[in-house]
């Protein structure tokens, strides 16, 4: 698998290239992230056997994780050619998306790494004392992705105008389009959404579940400001709390195991917090928008932080390729889940007969893992792609 820095880009893409996209163009050519596939096959999550996506990401590794078995593995081999043949069932273009979404948080987190160096965010280590810290930066790089690319620039398109595959996707993971500015301004008559500032505003948003600008009585009275904000509120809290539980697994600090404190609003008043939203929102600005580097030089090799490999594994942060599960880890309901569904993911889905599909299915809405465990133990697995990451944050 050729790495991002290594694909060419000395040549137009075929109109009907995903590379024609300005944020993929620069992640295919981008020396600061590279594409790392991982032992699995896509073709569970395609035929929804299993209910996430198992790639995996983790934006300290300066990597985007693919299923070795995927379109967007078979994409990369030609990724300035028609994207067509490769966008079945738009396939092809939500992996490619979420590819950008990554190498945002990616990138971020390098830019982060460069404008407050004192945070360490890129190499660590983390502990109870900078957990908060480390969440809030987490909570910039998610919002980078989410503004820069669905914000800034998928809602400003129409996809399939710009790419003419015939896809059906219009954002990715926000329900907002500028087509529909008209709707949000009858409630918020200044409502600018492409402007520096915005970056700022959404992540004071994820911050603190607070969206400004608008009220519950607004979105009674519109169901597609509704469908939008009410994505954004759970996105937002939700964000939080994976974040928190993250990163204090890598930090082996642990926390209570209950929602709503995890989904707690995140401090960013600090002078320093600020600073780092406005230049953050300013260089991702003149990224997207003018296609702009911002003068900036970022490292493209870091040692990032590790989970401690004395604690026990949670599947939901632990690459199940890398780490057994062994009779001693005692694994909690849901870092077993996450073991099921990764060990299901590594298995190939051809190795499997359609009447061990229905009952794997089956096992899994009933939570019974073990038997789903003996069903796929017989099955081929999908081979080895080279060396993967021990952290890696699936939990989706």
């Amino acid at each position: 698998m050729p790495s991002a820095s290594s694909l060419p880009l000395s040549f137009e893409p075929h109109p009907e290239s995903l590379a024609r996209i300005p944020l993929v163009r620069r992640m295919l050519s981008d020396a600061l992230v590279r594409f790392v596939p991982r032992a699995i096959d896509q073709q569970w999550k395609y035929k929804h056997l299993i209910p996430v996506s198992l790639a995996g990401f983790n934006p300290f590794q300066r990597s985007l994780f693919l299923a070795s078995n995927s379109a967007l593995s078979r994409w990369l081999a030609d990724p300035h050619g028609s994207a067509r043949d490769y966008n079945e069932d738009d396939r092809l273009v939500r992996e490619v998306l979420f590819a950008a979404h990554d190498y945002l948080h990616c990138w971020s987190a390098a830019v982060i790494a460069e404008l407050a160096p004192w945070v360490r965010f890129d190499t660590g280590p983390i502990h109870r004392d900078n957990l908060e810290d480390f969440v809030f930066c987490h909570l910039l790089t998610e919002a980078a992705a989410t503004v820069g690319l669905d914000y800034w620039y998928l809602s400003t398109i129409d996809l399939d105008e710009r790419i003419p595959i015939g896809t059906t996707c219009t954002t990715l993971t926000v329900d907002y389009h500028e087509h529909y500015v008209c709707e949000y301004r009858r409630f918020c008559p200044g409502w600018d959404a492409q402007r520096p500032g915005f970056f700022g505003d959404i992540a004071r948003f994820y911050c603190s579940g607070v969206f400004k600008g608008f009220d519950v009585r607004d979105a009674r009275r519109s169901a597609r400001l509704l469908k939008w904000l009410s994505h954004e509120l759970r996105y937002g809290a939700q964000q939080r709390e994976y974040a928190r539980e993250w990163l204090g697994f890598l930090a082996a600090t642990r926390l209570p195991d209950e929602p709503h404190r995890l989904a707690a609003p995140v401090s960013f008043e600090e002078p320093w917090k600020q600073r780092l939203i406005h230049e953050l929102g300013l260089v991702l600005f003149a990224k997207v928008k003018e296609d702009s580097d911002s003068g900036l030089v970022l490292e493209n090799r870091n040692t990032p932080p590790e989970s401690p490999k004395a604690c026990p594994p949670d599947f939901r942060f632990v690459n199940a390729n890398v780490v057994p599960l062994t009779p001693e880890a005692a694994a909690s309901p849901k870092s077993l889940k996450y073991y099921v569904i990764q060990r299901i993911a590594a298995t190939v889905l051809d190795s499997v007969s359609e009447d061990n599909q229905r009952a794997l299915q089956s096992a899994l809405r009933r939570e019974e893992y073990e038997a789903a465990l003996r069903i796929i133990e017989p099955a081929e697995r999908v081979p080895p792609v080279g060396t993967e990451p021990r952290d890696l944050f699936v939990l989706n």
